[in-house]
């Protein structure tokens, strides 16, 4: 069911639809701190997710490539580095170049050979990140659907009678 934003209730209700969108974000955090050292580090991971993988969206992922047990060939990613990580996390580039080579020495990330920063390979195998995804996906079909029910979301007639979406 595609859905869209009701900008006239959002108008009306945006206080509960901040305070669901805090609830899911802080419990998104905190799902992914408990896979890492600290919440700096839980952001750079986010961060290099995000940043290496973001262009898969846009392509046909191969149906092998879908599963998060398939090893991915870091050449298919984006490439990602201290400085692309600091600027999306918003931390300073030094306290980020640090934080990263923790994460290497604790083999939570990889820098390659052309000194791009990646996830280590073996990364969502080891730390559960597959229960991590179903919570998430949980805890977001619940804001969504806390969202539809104070009507700042609604479902889009529009693509629903075109047969779209």
């Amino acid at each position: 069911m595609p859905v869209r934003v009701d900008e006239t209730l959002l108008e009306a209700k945006d206080r509960p639809a901040v305070i669901v969108l805090a609830m899911y974000t802080l419990r998104a955090m905190l799902g992914w701190r408990s896979l890492v050292p600290s919440y700096d580090c839980a952001m750079i991971m986010v961060a290099v997710v995000a940043i290496t993988a973001e262009r898969l969206l846009r392509t046909d992922i191969a149906p092998e490539q879908q599963r998060l047990d398939v090893p991915i060939d870091p050449a298919s990613l984006q490439k990602c580095n201290v400085a692309s990580i600091a600027h999306a996390t918003g931390l300073n580039r030094e306290s980020t170049r640090r934080k990263v080579n923790e994460m290497i020495a604790k083999g939570l990330l990889t820098r390659l050979e052309d000194g791009s920063v990646f996830f280590a390979e073996d990364l969502t195998r080891r730390l559960g990140v597959r229960k991590l995804v179903r919570q998430q996906l949980g805890d977001l079909a619940g804001a969504t659907n806390r969202l539809l029910k104070i009507g700042v979301l609604t479902e889009d007639e529009g693509q629903k009678a075109r047969g779209t979406g």
